[in-house]
């Protein structure tokens, strides 16, 4: 398969930014993208901007707009974002943006091959401060471009991937918050609020200094704060310590399936039930908390971590002008919601079911990335067989 310089298939347009300072060039017509606007898309397409310019603001800066169709490639804070535009827009200078020559390349073709080699456009940066991609060293990027017929085939057969994995994210967001949308109705307006205190057997706070790690692996695994997010304690991607720091970072309690974690720190509120019966410990910046059996379960407490009531107390109760934490106090005495231990374990039965489907569609997730992974490396590689709308990998 042949392959084109991008100066040569598309035109690559750079960005800029109006005078901030000035309303005249604000709150105008024009759509004005940046790269943080490409971060919150959840698929291809940007038809809307938070900020728009006036024609004085175009006027007064390098930015130009493109037309629809435009791939938009983010060459900075971070490098390789990429959406294709459905309205004309100007970007920002974080941007170099391609216009694809008619007859020569398909800007979804495009938008899919820029987006499988995303760690190799990075590589590309340069800067001390802040890595980027210059306009001189995207036009050099050489893209395989096979006949455009087949470039559309391509992209279409990426699209229905792609489109796959957005589905299957959106079932699991909605399987997230059905538990806690339980919640609300079963507890928000009716219990009272309890010393979370007087409901735990146990509340342990982390050792506050770096456990000394090792390569690994070894069974002695430390949790950190990344471990902790949506409602679940990852014990996969994580360090391992040797056995004695294991037995030395918990002194205090070892951790055990059915507890609940929370962060306190970088951020603060994420929580978490350990899940298995991997050997752990408390990394920095974790609050640890072992229900009392005869007074709550750990999935009614989870939920109440991640209601409206525990999340005005983390902001009322946190401390901290440039990084938010939770105070030992704070965690120790919040109040939550106490409802009869019955009402409790009905809550526990149907949110277990919820857990039970998030479990089988992340599996059903991991399957559609490792195939689209696979469509992407073979698509490029020019080993993708076309047949009658038929694909063959």
């Amino acid at each position: 398969m042949k392959t084109v310089p991008l100066g040569e298939a598309t035109e690559i347009v750079s960005g800029a930014t109006p005078k901030t300072g000035n309303p005249e060039f604000w709150g105008g017509d024009i759509l004005w993208a940046t790269p943080a606007d490409l971060s919150k898309l959840t698929g291809p397409y940007i038809s809307s901007t938070p900020r728009t310019i006036t024609a004085a603001g175009l006027r007064s800066c390098a930015a130009q707009v493109l037309p629809v169709g435009s791939v938009l490639l983010s060459s900075r804070a971070p490098i390789g974002y990429v959406a294709v535009n459905t309205e004309p827009m100007a970007t920002n200078q974080g941007f170099k943006s391609l216009i694809p020559q008619p007859g020569v390349v398909d800007a979804k073709y495009l938008y899919h091959w820029l987006r499988a080699n995303t760690e190799y456009l990075q590589s590309l940066g340069n800067g001390a401060t802040f890595k980027e991609v210059s306009k001189a060293v995207v036009s050099k990027v050489e893209v395989p471009l096979p006949p455009l017929d087949e470039q559309r085939r391509i992209a279409a057969i990426l699209d229905q991937a792609d489109d796959l994995r957005l589905k299957r994210r959106a079932i699991l967001a909605r399987l997230s918050g059905l538990a806690q949308s339980v919640f609300v109705d079963m507890f928000a307006h009716s219990a009272p609020l309890t010393q979370i205190g007087d409901l735990c057997q146990l509340m342990v706070d982390c050792v506050n200094r770096t456990a000394p790690v090792v390569d690994g692996p070894t069974p002695y695994k430390m949790l950190r704060t990344t471990n902790v997010r949506d409602g679940r304690v990852d014990t996969t991607n994580v360090r391992f310590v040797e056995a004695d720091t294991f037995v030395r970072w918990n002194r205090r309690a070892t951790p055990r399936r059915g507890d609940v974690i929370l962060t306190r720190e970088a951020p603060v509120g994420e929580v978490g039930i350990l899940d298995s019966d991997d050997q752990v410990f408390l990394g920095q910046r974790l609050f640890l908390y072992r229900p009392d059996p005869q007074k709550l379960t750990a999935e009614f407490l989870l939920a109440a971590f991640r209601s409206p009531t525990l999340t005005a107390q983390f902001e009322r109760l946190g401390s901290g002008s440039t990084v938010k934490h939770l105070p030992l106090p704070a965690c120790q005495n919040f109040l939550i919601p106490a409802p009869p231990l019955e009402q409790q374990i009905r809550f526990s039965a149907r949110t277990s079911r919820v857990s039970g489907l998030i479990a089988l569609n992340e599996r059903n997730l991991v399957q559609e990335e490792l195939l689209f992974q696979a469509l992407q490396q073979k698509a490029f590689a020019g080993e993708l067989l076309l047949d009658q709308g038929l694909l063959h990998v």
